[in-house]
């Protein structure tokens, strides 16, 4: 793996029937979409991949599928997060045995955890596995993963890889881990590409999306990092920004249509339950409206 990631990496969708079986033609199809996009490390078990409605037989086969379908091509990341520490710990565990890369861990969301017991499960996790970790920052832990809670795990646990900050006030927190950490850990952004060029412009160089227009994100970041902050920002204003207000409201949903429209996922469908009503016909309306003006889907990454 590489020292420092420079661009994508991508959360995968989880790529269902119209009967919500796994459609692995699919699933192949999207990890094929994320590296002619660029993508520099692929992901799952994500709150993208919809990883809390996934079956315990279904987590082992998309797991060995991906690792299988990538063949060392870039590093692939397993989420770990579950409801329980205990879970956790099997997870990470059973990641390591099928042969992921680096694990995405969060806390527990049914047993949260206080600081201290934050700090245990990290402990835990060094004692258990020797993988890479990146630690996952969301709103809801957001209170706890502060910089210097943050800091302090790094400080303890040998494995910690990168954190990828998110929850309230995410650019400040960026802005201060990348301080506290001194390029001991890398910062990845996140938030589905919010805030994506200014997080360019803080030293951020890898990012943590969905899939929906990975082509566009990726060619945001990479024309920052040649050294053209202009033509990142006209980029990212002109063709990331007009769909996001949508995207940003209802990411569950279109990130399936968006790749469905695209050719990429056979079926739309997201896992039941739905988080969210689907999108009404007028927001569809413009949505397809600012799609057509962006050339969403007119420019497949080459090789796909």
């Amino acid at each position: 793996m590489p020292n420092a990631f420079r661009g994508m990496m991508p959360l995968m969708p989880t790529a269902i029937t119209h009967a919500g079986d796994l459609d692995e033609t699919s699933q192949r199809r999207v990890i094929d979409y994320c590296l002619a996009s660029g993508a520099v490390a692929i992901g799952h078990f994500g709150f993208a991949s919809e990883f809390h409605k996934i079956g315990e037989q279904s987590r082992r086969r998309l797991i060995e599928l991906i690792v299988a379908h990538v063949a060392g091509r870039v590093p692939v990341f397993i989420g770990v997060t579950a409801p329980a520490t205990r879970i956790i710990i099997d997870y990470a565990r059973q990641a390591e045995d099928l042969g992921a890369d680096m694990l995405m861990v969060s806390l527990p969301y049914v047993d949260r955890p206080d600081a201290d017991g934050a700090a245990a499960l990290f402990a835990q996790l060094g004692q258990a596995v020797t993988t890479p970790i990146i630690i996952q920052d969301t709103p809801a832990t957001s209170a706890i993963f502060t910089p210097e809670f943050i800091a302090r795990v790094v400080h303890e646990i040998g494995q910690i890889r990168a954190v990828k900050a998110e929850g309230a006030d995410f650019l400040t927190k960026t802005v201060r881990l990348m301080a506290l950490l001194d390029d001991a850990v890398q910062v990845i952004g996140g938030a589905g590409g919010k805030h994506l060029i200014h997080l360019l412009r803080m030293g951020v160089t890898a990012f943590m999306t969905g899939t929906e227009a990975l082509d566009i994100h990726n060619a945001v970041v990479q024309t920052y990092l040649v050294g053209d902050e202009e033509g990142a920002a006209r980029l990212y204003f002109r063709r990331l920004l007009p769909y996001f207000m949508f995207y940003d409201d209802h990411s569950e949903e279109l990130l399936k249509k968006m790749l469905h429209r695209r050719g990429v996922l056979e079926c739309p469908a997201v896992i039941d339950p739905p988080k969210a009503p689907p999108m009404s016909e007028v927001e569809w309306r413009e949505l397809e409206w600012v799609l057509e003006r962006i050339a969403y889907g007119r420019d497949v990454p080459a090789g796909f």
